[in-house]
């Protein structure tokens, strides 16, 4: 495609990205390459409010608009139309698919808008790519990039930034339960895009039993999850400790060890550099895309693994580290 015309020194960018929350930490690598290519650029981020905080606390990101699809009313999205129309977006990059985005970009003003195809339908896009299969998502983000801003780029592993409110919460949540930083595990049993909630709560509930007699476990889990994640997971020495995904970051940055599924959490763990067990429960592809960030820090678990032989070695190499 050629190169976009952009206004003022490095334009203004509309990045568009509510979907799950592991998809828009590697949004947050894409949108590095932007402001390394144009430092001055003005970038705007679209995401679900799950993670809006964390988004924010982004300095690449100057501005947050929440829009969660299957909720947000025609209203809504009229304002979201008359907002992006008052800040004359040059280009919007569709890093979640689905006409109803690229639609209130057209109707938003933005000049180009650039994202992939979406087979058999109609498309509000006047830059269309074709996504790639069978690579990791960084690798897929670097293709998009590219395509995206007409020269080879290359996404590296993401960064997160300290949310000082969240910090000031995380604190005093850990203060007032008896919990020191480095010296608490966080688990994450659960997760919408591994299915835990059918198949991994008992199976982790075992090794808790054990875990939690010589080190205290912080549970976390998405809302819709928690009550059935709390009838689970009790017991002296277990905390349920909640709230948004900038107050997840902090309590997973202060953790001395991290151990759950692939989801979301997992990828903060990595990102933070906290040594990882993850039980991955989907096919090679879908391992292949979401396998671990700095591998290093990390022992991969398969599901049918955990569930023949549970966690004893896994374990050991954790908290050896």
């Amino acid at each position: 495609m050629n190169r976009i015309k952009l206004s003022g020194t490095d334009g203004r960018w509309l990045i568009i990205s509510n979907g799950i929350l592991g998809h828009s930490l590697m949004v947050l690598a894409a949108v590095k390459v932007i402001k390394d290519i144009y430092p001055d650029s003005y970038i705007t981020m679209v995401v679900d409010d799950c993670s809006a905080e964390l988004v924010r606390a982004n300095p690449m990101v100057d501005k947050v608009c929440i829009f969660n699809r299957k909720t947000d009313s025609l209203s809504r999205q009229w304002e979201l139309i008359k907002e992006w129309r008052r800040d004359k977006y040059d280009a919007s990059i569709h890093f979640r698919s689905g006409v109803r985005n690229e639609l209130l970009a057209f109707l938003g003003g933005a000049k180009a808008r650039i994202g992939n195809n979406l087979k058999g339908s109609f498309q509000f896009l006047n830059h269309i790519g074709t996504d790639i299969k069978g690579v990791h998502v960084l690798e897929m983000r670097s293709h998009f990039m590219s395509f995206a801003l007409d020269q080879k780029v290359k996404v590296d592993p993401p960064v997160l930034h300290h949310d000082h409110q969240a910090e000031t919460e995380v604190a005093q949540v850990l203060s007032e339960n008896g919990l020191e930083p480095g010296k608490y595990i966080v688990l994450h049993p659960a997760g919408k895009t591994s299915g835990g909630l059918r198949w991994s709560l008992d199976l982790w509930a075992a090794e808790v039993a054990k875990l939690s007699k010589e080190r205290p476990i912080v549970v976390v889990c998405a809302p819709f999850e928690r009550e059935t994640v709390k009838k689970v997971f009790k017991g002296d020495n277990i905390f349920h400790l909640g709230g948004s995904a900038a107050f997840l970051s902090e309590i997973i940055s202060q953790a001395g060890w991290f151990m759950g599924n692939d989801s979301s959490p997992a990828h903060m763990a990595a990102i933070w550099g906290r040594p990882r067990v993850v039980v991955y429960s989907n096919g090679p592809e879908e391992f292949v895309k979401w396998s671990p960030l700095h591998p290093a820090g990390c022992k991969v678990v398969l599901k049918d693994e955990f569930a023949e032989k549970g966690l004893n070695e896994p374990l050991e190499w954790l908290f050896s580290q």
